[in-house]
């Protein structure tokens, strides 16, 4: 990853711009309510992105950069994300029931042997 280079323009605090707070806050959320640490790989050109943001002064970090981001893209996909989820409950139900079956299966499988054991054994 290619090395930050210096800023010359100080970041302001989101309060300092008053039109942009509520939009930039409403993705990237304040400081305390951002707790998670995601790890993420970027290419040269995603943290150039982030940087640019930071340097135009929206931003302090590349961490309430991204997170603006990563908020902006959630919730321009929000249908396309309902639509997983509810494929991914579809799918959670399909594979509880095929765990269901197998596990029948495989008692009545088991029983059945033990069974014609007994016969043979009493005839």
């Amino acid at each position: 990853m290619a090395r930050r280079k210096a800023a010359y323009i100080a970041a302001l605090p989101l309060s300092a711009i008053p039109e942009l707070r509520d939009l930039l806050c409403s993705f990237a959320g304040p400081q305390d309510r951002r707790s998670n640490v995601v790890m993420v790989r970027l290419a040269d050109d995603a943290v150039a992105q982030l940087d640019l943001l930071i340097d135009a002064g929206l931003f302090g970090s590349r961490s309430e950069a991204a997170a603006f981001l990563v908020g902006a893209g959630i919730e321009s996909n929000r249908e396309l994300l309902a639509q997983t989820a509810k494929r991914g409950a579809e799918i959670k139900n399909i594979r509880e029931e095929l765990r269901k079956a197998i596990v029948k299966s495989l008692k009545a499988g088991r029983s059945r042997p033990a069974r014609a054991a007994r016969k043979t054994e009493t005839k």
